[in-house]
C-alpha cells in the first residue's frame, strides 16, 4: 500500500492492484523513456480476489496502454533535476519525467501483446521487475496523440542524436548473451550510446589500451567507436570485464563467472 497526501496534508491511500514482471532490475536495465526500450517485453500481473478478469475485458482491442505505477525505490523528492540528457542545467521536476516527484507515480505507454487471465504481456516498456502497478488505462489516439506538440526545452540538443550499429560480431554475440538469459545488454547500448557517446559524465565508459573506448554494463563491455560528423556510433564486439585471473578467483560477487568463461570459449578469436 502506497500513501500521498492531499492539500489539505490528508493521507490518500493508494493500493497497487497488481505488479510488473521483467528483466529489468536495476535502474540503469530501463531506457529513459518506454518508447525507446525497442522490443522489450514484461508482464502486468493483477492481483486474485478482486474481479479484475472482468475488468480486463474489451482491452484486447486496444494497440497500447498507459500503465500507471508507483515508483517504488526512489527516495526523497526533488524540485529541481539534472536531465540524463540535452541540458547541462538543472530543470524544474515538474518539466521532466523524473522518478523523484513529490508523489512517486509513473506513467508509461506500452504496447499491448496479449491478454491472458489476470496478466497482460506487453513490449516497450520502462519499468523495473517488481514495480507496483497502480492502474492500467488504454491508448487513445484521438485524445492521448498531440503531433504538433511543442517538446519544451527536449528540443534542445534533439539534433545530437546518433545512429548506433553493431558489426555482425556484435549482433551475434548480443544473441548469444540474450539466449544465455542477458536481455537487459542491448537496450542498455542503443539506449546509452545514442546520446554524446563518448562523454564520461553521462556513461561509464572505459579506456581501452589501445585508445579506443568501451562502454561498460556490469560484468561486460562494448567496445565502440563514434564518427562526430556522421553522428554514428559503431559497436564492434562484446568483451567480457573480467582478467584471467578475476576468472581463476573462485569468489563469484555477480554469480556469472561460469556464463564469461562459456562466452570467451564460444568467442574466442
Amino acid at each position: 500500500m502506497s500513501t500521498a497526501e492531499d492539500q489539505d496534508g490528508r493521507q490518500l491511500t493508494l493500493t497497487p492492484i497488481g505488479v510488473f514482471h521483467a528483466d529489468a532490475v536495476f535502474t540503469y536495465d530501463v531506457p529513459r523513456q518506454g518508447a525507446l526500450a525497442g522490443a522489450n517485453t514484461g508482464r502486468v500481473e493483477l492481483f486474485p480476489g478482486h474481479n479484475f478478469e472482468q475488468a480486463l475485458a474489451d482491452l484486447e482491442g486496444f494497440s497500447h496502454l498507459w500503465l500507471l505505477f508507483w515508483f517504488d525505490r526512489n527516495g526523497r523528492w526533488r524540485p529541481k533535476i539534472q536531465p540524463p540528457r540535452h541540458l547541462t542545467r538543472k530543470v524544474g521536476v515538474f518539466a521532466s519525467r523524473s522518478p523523484y516527484r513529490p508523489n512517486p507515480i509513473g506513467m508509461s505507454a506500452v504496447r499491448l501483446l496479449a491478454v491472458r487471465g489476470r496478466d497482460l504481456l506487453v513490449a516497450g516498456h520502462d519499468l523495473l521487475d517488481g514495480t507496483p502497478i497502480l492502474d492500467v488505462k488504454p491508448y487513445l489516439p484521438y485524445a492521448d496523440a498531440f503531433p504538433d506538440a511543442s517538446p519544451g526545452w527536449t528540443a534542445q540538443g534533439a539534433d545530437r542524436a546518433c545512429r548506433v550499429e553493431l558489426s555482425a560480431r556484435a549482433e551475434s554475440q548480443l544473441a548469444w548473451l540474450e539466449s544465455h538469459g542477458v536481455r537487459c545488454l542491448r537496450p542498455f547500448i542503443l539506449d546509452q550510446l545514442s546520446d554524446e557517446p563518448t562523454e564520461a559524465r553521462h556513461h561509464r565508459l572505459v579506456r581501452r589500451p589501445d585508445g579506443g573506448l568501451a562502454l561498460a554494463y556490469r560484468t561486460w563491455r562494448a567496445v565502440f567507436s563514434a564518427d562526430a560528423d556522421a553522428r554514428l556510433v559503431t559497436v564492434s564486439e562484446l568483451l567480457s570485464g573480467y582478467s584471467a585471473s578475476d576468472l581463476a578467483d573462485p569468489t563469484d560477487r555477480y554469480g556469472d563467472k561460469q556464463l564469461h568463461r562459456e562466452f570467451l570459449d564460444a568467442w574466442r578469436t
